[in-house]
């Protein structure tokens, strides 16, 4: 207190009046007086915060020179504050309607009246919907009906006080005015009559944008933005009858930058003003206007436009959710009633196509690989759904976490936060990062991992969660694969064991469970010694799936805590409820996470003896031409005995020495082990790398991304790093492609700890590029062609995994092309139509010289090849015999490869298959084997000689699902569907006798696209 004073010694005229604890400080206001007389509207304003800081806000006046008029004849004396300038008057109390106090501030020689202050709010009652139609009822049958009263039965409206009503003239009060701004002429309910009207009245909208705007500033004081914090502290001029009659609403700002504006309600289909969703929608823009004059207002395909158009859905969300939980409608459809206006008749000018639910939602799975780039009308909205979405998951888990209505206040504060201090034009990340900040600030940090687990989801930020480095164990349940029983209290129950009883640090929960409305979901965690946490309930949230970590990527209902210090040894059982009908859940996978006491992060890059294995891309990242690229993991133990494996990550471009994620994973006998965007779900990051592995396993994964109701992708092995090149070694990477098809990256992982330079020779030209340690470099291709052969050679003392990506600029599907240092071997081939309209061919590319052998049950046919060249449908085009499959095996002294693809909607799609020589390896595993609603898997096999080859498939638990014997004769292709459903499965290939060149086709059902899984050891 001294030191406030002290600061404030310059205005030795001030006295403070009152003080008061918010979240964010101590706040101090001080009263100017002049000749001992207050000033109204003269104060200093100052603020304390938590860390010592200190702001002022000074609005003083200066008193004019000459004599001043000492005594008061009516009332008493009092200075009011005129722009700055000091005016002496008679303060005096008067009552309307013999109850209402207004004070007023009359000049004092002229008896003017210069300021009036009612102090009171009048209340009036008026007819609304609160909230719509829709939802109170949760009824979506209803329809607009050409603005039929009737089109609503009465249980539809209710009968509400209007704050603060003026008590004659055009409807408004200190927040709003109902006013006639733009055609359709239609004069404002006039406040001195009644406010009850039905919807076809013209009235009713009038009372209810005038009650939702009000309720909405007031929700705004609620949390603390009143007084001198006051947001919109104006009455906003509101017309509820405008837009032309057209279908549409819009919020108008000042162009002088004062933060100001107007409302348009629009006419067409269902009334705008009657749905509460776009009322209080378009106030929220004039929210941040207030906050921040113009900085929303950019251009349509800019973010800012779209984080103004998505915090606008949200305000609208969060303000009737405990409305429409309590009802049961779907909170997350936002203009429920104004979208039901398509049966209306042609002159209503409704702008929804038939059977339309909602404008838009609020719950989109978007991330920022759909947003969409330019000026098309409407894409700030498609766009906003990003960020909506965000705020939405936000809501919903601190809501979870807090109840609806602390949950509720925290999270609107938290956004409505964000909104100041933020640079011209942000971009998503930097009003994620806004929000991060508000919540240290407000709360010390607490919510950090919520906000950065939804903005994370979307690719919105990358880098705000710290990754694990080594100081986590995972043990992975049993259950994968397993369909929960629909509407069944009881569920099902999954169990996974802990050996190691070490006392438990910090414990979280990885869930991969796939449903259509997570909300129907209920979770509960049993430890060893009996004791239950919730980790879900039911909820409103539609939002498909549920994949994430608890403790680390959401909140659990119930903390984790309560298992700090305790042992983790025993069997930990994860109860799973689907407590509704109609859709079927089915878990894909499910872990304990552990940080035991003792354990820490490594300081430096942990390094495993033993097998270490590489797959030299993976990641979580968005690419070019809207493609947005996650990586699929999947480990076996062939093992008899549990083995723990070593994880690693590296991003791209980082020292794997000192910058990477690690995770240790404890992996069960016989068992397979999914992570479905690995780099996400078990690193808790975003961007591309290398991943290594330090264990005795058969690993690979499959890099996809979403297109056409379903993925395209590819899959790679990882392969061991003595596969790698170092300075005495070159190899290839061919089947490259850059043209205005296809374009092509390069990428280069090193392996060994050391740096190395990569020197890639292309046609003459000739470029070198630098690799960290464990490190990982990917770099576009920038000479053009369509047959290009890199030949990489290596320089320093690291060593190099090198690879190629080629990608359809026109479907976005990718392949990947390991590099080779030798050639020669099998694949399958084919020029033929296959299943769904599609039609199969095979591409070849050769670095000669090579010998081309085609076999099919009628015979062989063999092809010299000694130039550098792509042939296109190679069995058609070379050997001649369009409509057939079979095997090509290639002879070759140069470089070999293979693409089988076929046309889609939009470009090619198809696979890479590797030439390989058959095996006598007595068994090899294929992962990644899937007959699900998405995928379906095809099994090949090819031989040299005679051989007999029993084939088993088992489901993620390494339980059998099916066992069946075949035949392979020399150079014919056998290859079989599988028949029976399984998820995260893996096919077992034993070979009895002979050789065996073995693999998988795994086929997106959605799209069609196949992805290579190799048979490996």
């Amino acid at each position: 207190m001294i030191l406030l004073l002290a600061a404030l010694i310059a205005a030795p005229d001030l006295r403070l009046e009152l003080q008061r604890e918010s979240l964010t400080g101590t706040h101090y206001r001080y009263r100017q007086s002049i000749d001992g007389i207050p000033v109204a509207g003269g104060e200093v304003n100052v603020t304390v915060r938590a860390n010592g800081t200190r702001e002022e806000h000074r609005h003083l006046a200066v008193a004019p020179a000459g004599p001043r008029l000492r005594a008061a004849t009516v009332g008493e004396l009092a200075w009011v504050n005129q722009g700055g300038v000091a005016r002496l008057t008679r303060r005096e109390v008067v009552y309307r309607d013999e109850v209402l106090p207004v004070v007023r501030y009359r000049d004092a020689e002229t008896g003017a009246i210069v300021l009036e202050q009612p102090f009171y709010l009048h209340a009036k009652e008026g007819a609304v919907f609160d909230p719509n139609p829709v939802v109170k009822l949760n009824a979506p049958e209803l329809r607009d009906q050409n603005d039929s009263a009737l089109a609503v039965p009465p249980a539809a409206y209710s009968i509400v006080e209007l704050q603060g009503v003026r008590e004659s003239g055009p409807l408004g009060g200190p927040w709003v005015q109902i006013a006639e701004l733009q055609a359709p002429a239609v004069p404002p309910v006039d406040s001195s009559g009644p406010l009850i009207f039905d919807r076809s009245e013209s009235g009713f909208e009038d009372v209810n944008a005038y009650f939702h705007i009000d309720r909405s500033q007031r929700r705004l004081q609620s949390l603390g933005y009143a007084g001198p914090r006051a947001l919109v502290p104006y009455a906003i001029e509101t017309d509820t009858h405008a837009a032309g009659g057209t279908d549409n609403s819009f919020f108008v700002a000042a162009v002088s930058g004062s933060g100001r504006g107007r409302l348009f309600f629009g006419e067409g289909g269902t009334d705008d003003a009657e749905d509460s969703d776009l009322v209080v929608h378009e106030y929220a823009h004039a929210i941040h206007e207030w906050i921040s004059p113009g900085t929303f207002f950019a251009p349509v395909g800019s973010a800012a436009r779209a984080i103004g158009e998505g915090f606008g859905d949200y305000w609208a969300m969060s303000a009737k959710y405990a409305a429409a939980a309590a009802s049961g409608r779907d909170p997350f459809c936002f203009a429920d009633w104004d979208a039901r206006c398509w049966e209306d008749s042609e002159s209503e000018r409704c702008a929804y196509p038939p059977g339309s639910e909602c404008l838009r939602r609020v719950d989109s799975t978007k991330t920022m690989a759909d947003y969409i780039e330019g000026s098309a009308p409407g894409v700030e909205h498609r766009n906003g759904e990003i960020w909506s979405s965000a705020l939405a998951e936000i809501f919903v888990a601190l809501t979870q976490r807090y109840g609806i209505e602390e949950g509720r206040r925290v999270t609107d504060t938290l956004v409505i936060e964000s909104f100041f201090g933020t640079p011209p034009n942000p971009g998503f990340a930097t009003m994620a990062r806004q929000m991060m900040g508000a919540d240290r600030f407000l709360s010390g940090g607490a919510n950090l991992d919520v906000i950065c687990a939804a903005m994370t989801r979307r690719a919105i930020l990358d880098d705000c969660v710290v990754v694990p480095r080594g100081e986590v164990t995972l043990f992975p349940g049993a259950g994968s694969g397993v369909v929960v029983p629909d509407n069944d209290r009881n569920g099902v129950t999954l169990r996974a064991f802990v050996a190691d009883p070490r006392p438990i640090e910090r414990l979280m929960v990885r869930v991969d469970i796939r449903h259509r409305g997570r909300g129907e979901l209920q979770i509960i965690l049993t430890a060893p010694d009996g004791t239950t946490v919730r980790l879900v309930s039911n909820s409103p949230d539609r939002s498909p799936d549920l994949v994430t970590t608890f403790g680390r990527d959401s909140i659990p209902l119930e903390s984790l805590d309560v298992f700090r210090s305790r042992s983790a040894a025993g069997e930990w059982q994860l109860q799973v409820i689907d407590v509704a009908p109609g859709d079927v859940a089915t878990v894909i996978s499910w872990a304990l996470v552990i940080e035991f006491e003792g354990e820490g992060p490594a300081i430096s890059r942990p390094l495993a003896a033993g097998i270490r294995q590489i797959v030299p891309i993976a990641g979580r990242t968005a690419g070019v031409n809207g493609t947005f690229f996650t990586t699929d993991l999947r480990l076996f133990n062939s093992g008899t005995h549990a083995t723990e494996v070593l994880v690693i990550f590296t991003p791209s471009g980082a020292d794997g020495r000192s910058d990477f994620a690690a995770v240790r994973v404890m992996l069960p006998a016989d068992t397979t082990v999914a992570f479905d965007d690995v780099v996400r779900t078990l690193f808790g990051t975003a961007g591309i790398g290398q991943i290594e592995i330090a264990g005795a396993l058969v690993a690979s994964t499959r890099t996809s991304t979403p297109g056409h109701g379903g993925t395209f992708g590819f899959a790679a092995p990882f392969v061991g790093t003595e596969e790698a090149i170092g300075r005495s070694g070159v190899t290839h990477i061919a089947h490259l492609r850059n043209d205005a098809r296809f374009r092509s990256n390069l990428g280069f992982a090193e392996v060994s700890g050391a740096p190395a330079r990569a020197v890639v020779r292309v046609a003459e030209q000739v470029f070198t590029y630098d690799v960290p340690p464990h490190g990982h470099l990917q770099v576009p291709l920038t000479v053009e062609g369509e047959v290009i052969d890199a030949v990489v050679a290596v320089e320093g003392e690291g060593r190099l995994l090198a690879y190629g990506a080629v990608v359809d600029n026109r479907s976005g599907d990718p392949i990947l092309v390991p590099a080779r240092s030798e050639s020669g071997g099998v694949i399958p081939a084919i020029s033929a139509p296959g299943v769904a309209g599609t039609h199969w061919r095979t591409d070849v590319a050769v670095t000669p010289p090579a010998v081309l052998t085609y076999t099919t049950p009628a015979g062989s046919t063999t092809r010299v090849v000694d130039q550098s060249l792509r042939i296109e449908d190679a069995v058609a085009s070379l050997f001649g015999l369009p409509g057939t499959s079979g095997v090509l095996a290639a002879d070759a002294a140069g470089i070999v490869s293979a693409r089988i693809w076929t046309d889609g909607r939009d470009g090619t799609y198809g696979l890479f298959a590797p030439f390989e020589t058959p095996s006598a390896a007595p068994r090899r595993h294929i992962l990644h084997v899937e007959n699900s609603d998405a995928f379906r898997t095809n099994l090949g096999l090819v031989s040299d000689v005679d051989s007999l080859v029993r084939v088993t498939i088992f489901d993620g638990d390494g339980a059998p699902v099916t066992s069946s014997h075949h035949a392979v004769h020399p150079w014919q292709l056998v290859q079989f569907p599988l028949l029976e459903p399984v998820v995260n499965g893996r096919a077992l290939v034993e070979l009895i006798r002979g050789r065996v060149y073995a693999y998988g086709a795994l086929v997106d059902n959605g799209t069609g696209d196949a992805a290579f899984l190799p048979a490996r050891p």
